[in-house]
């Protein structure tokens, strides 16, 4: 019990060091690519990595370490960011993508920021590894698709300032639009897999899925799904692409991250109420 208290005592130290490595990253990387005085790109990588590493080893100690899983709005969003800027960071193998594994990266920095704000979580010992999978499958399969959500975005800055004939400016530090439209449904087809594994599992190993306050998020998964799920048709049979796809994937994301977090916000910070054991 007083190893947990001080390990308690430190985590706020332990965010702040976090948060400062991924800044560190950030300024260095962009600084660089923004033809300021060019900075060790090795400095700038190592210190992502030891940001990202003391954010995994907090949402460890805060989310996993328990017997079930403690899992609140800041530190599902904080989770969700931690998988962002791992993406980051293996993006930054590839120099051309450098600008947007900094954007991703910064997307870490300010998840890490948000861990254990809201209530205060649940914590099922007799959580079952069924529900454990279809928690962490929800996680990765929402960052996955918020990666595809960030690309559509970018894209249709980029597409709107060549259509309006105004300079680019950090634009030009990301990858290409047709690299940039690869990796988005890239995303999109990883993001629908795991978002598929999610969805079903919750049906079927989640008790009274529609009476534990849950029928609204399990409604708006579904209908996300069937968004994506439509998207990927499309793309596969129709070859979907450009505004269309980038409709299709933000009006996915938006009804998913209602899903998600808009009903978790409502109970945990409005009405100070905890999800059902178990659930995402």
């Amino acid at each position: 019990m007083p190893r947990q208290t001080e390990t308690k005592r430190l985590l706020p130290v332990i965010i702040a060091t976090c948060f400062i490595a991924y800044l560190v990253c950030v300024l260095l990387l962009s600084g660089r690519f923004a033809g300021q005085v060019p900075a060790s790109r090795a400095t700038g990588v190592s210190a992502g990595i030891i940001g990202w590493a003391l954010h995994g080893w907090v949402l460890y100690t805060i989310v996993l370490v328990m017997p079930g899983l403690a899992l609140n709005t800041g530190s599902a969003m904080s989770f969700v960011g931690w998988m962002i800027a791992g993406m980051g960071l293996v993006f930054f193998i590839r120099p051309a993508y450098s600008g947007l594994a900094v954007l991703l990266v910064g997307i870490g920095g300010v998840a890490v920021l948000l861990t254990g704000v809201g209530g205060t979580g649940y914590s099922n010992p007799g959580l079952a590894w069924p529900l454990k999978a279809h928690i962490l499958l929800s996680v990765a399969a929402y960052s996955v698709l918020s990666i595809a959500a960030a690309l559509a975005v970018l894209l249709a800055i980029q597409d709107d300032r060549l259509r309006r004939h105004k300079p680019i400016g950090w634009l030009r530090r990301l990858p290409g639009m047709d690299t940039m439209e690869g990796m988005m449904f890239g995303a999109i087809n990883i993001g629908f897999i795991g978002l598929t594994l999610a969805v079903f599992s919750g049906l079927i190993f989640v008790d009274n899925l529609f009476t534990q306050h849950l029928a609204h998020k399990t409604i708006l998964s579904l209908v996300s799904w069937a968004v994506f799920g439509t998207l990927v048709l499309g793309r596969w049979r129709l070859g979907w692409r450009g505004k269309t796809a980038l409709r299709w994937v933000l009006g996915g994301f938006v009804i998913l991250a209602l899903g998600y977090f808009g009903s978790k916000i409502v109970l945990e910070l409005l009405l100070d109420r905890q999800w059902a054991a178990g659930i995402f």
